[in-house]
């Protein structure tokens, strides 16, 4: 880990004297909320985000970028601080983890060819689907489309690329992804594939920063700071950079008080 050990018990409160060193993961492969640049700097809605937590707690944070089937096995080990990358609040998850209060929450749809005649989830069977490995997603879709054969990959790229080649037939991601991914590949050859599934079939608790258990002072700070984020407007500003017009990711309906 670099900086101090959060998990030592220490308080850490921002100063003028030292700032806290904070090392954030990112996949850094899920536009528009995180992707790598030709130069290898970091772009994004939750990087414009993360970085503004950390402007707002006075701390000093490092990106550094993690695939996301690996990412909580390497927060465990130690090599992060903070798992920024898109990741959904479930309670499986919460079993060896903890997470911030949501910070955005997007449905999950369907995205292939328009022309394909594709319907899902009615004409699904036999099909062959792409996910995230490790994903929200796929727990779904294994346990509501036995008769899917599902391929499961790194990026949103690496999916898309094998849509295009005809290897899967259609993919199964965050809604906001999937239309970012469709209208900068090929708009009108792709898009939405039937309706969305809502947030609240996967439990309804949006997409949260995460940490090691017992890093309490940590989480707190980072949840004040999404608060105050959302409160004096900066969370809509960062949103409506990266986001088509009118649409909204806010989930501040599923904060628990």
């Amino acid at each position: 880990m670099r900086g101090i050990i959060l998990a030592s018990g220490l308080l850490f409160m921002p100063s003028a004297a030292q700032a806290l060193d904070v090392t954030m993961a990112t996949e850094a492969s899920f536009p528009p909320f995180s992707q790598t640049e030709a130069d290898g700097s970091y772009t994004g809605l939750e990087i414009d985000l993360g970085n503004a937590v950390c402007e707002h707690l006075g701390w000093n944070c490092t990106w550094v970028q993690q695939d996301f089937d690996g990412a909580i096995a390497a927060l465990l080990a130690g090599q992060f601080d903070v798992i920024f990358s898109s990741m959904s609040i479930t309670d499986e998850r919460a079993e060896v983890a903890d997470f911030s209060i949501p910070y955005y929450s997007t449905p999950t749809a369907f995205f292939g060819e328009t022309a394909s005649g594709l319907m899902p989830p009615a004409d699904l069977d036999g099909r062959t689907m792409g996910v995230y490995g490790g994903s929200n997603q796929q727990d779904y879709a294994e346990e509501n489309y036995p008769d899917v054969t599902l391929r499961q990959y790194e990026n949103i790229d690496q999916m898309g690329a094998d849509l295009q080649a005809g290897r899967i037939d259609a993919m199964f991601v965050e809604q906001i992804a999937g239309l970012n991914w469709a209208t900068s590949t090929d708009a009108g050859t792709y898009g939405q594939l039937g309706e969305a599934v809502s947030v609240a079939e996967f439990g309804g608790k949006g997409a949260g920063a995460m940490f090691r258990q017992d890093d309490d002072e940590l989480r707190e700070a980072i949840n004040g700071a999404l608060r105050a984020l959302y409160a004096d407007g900066t969370f809509d500003e960062i949103a409506a950079r990266w986001l088509p017009e009118g649409a909204s990711i806010r989930a501040d309906n599923l904060w628990v008080e």
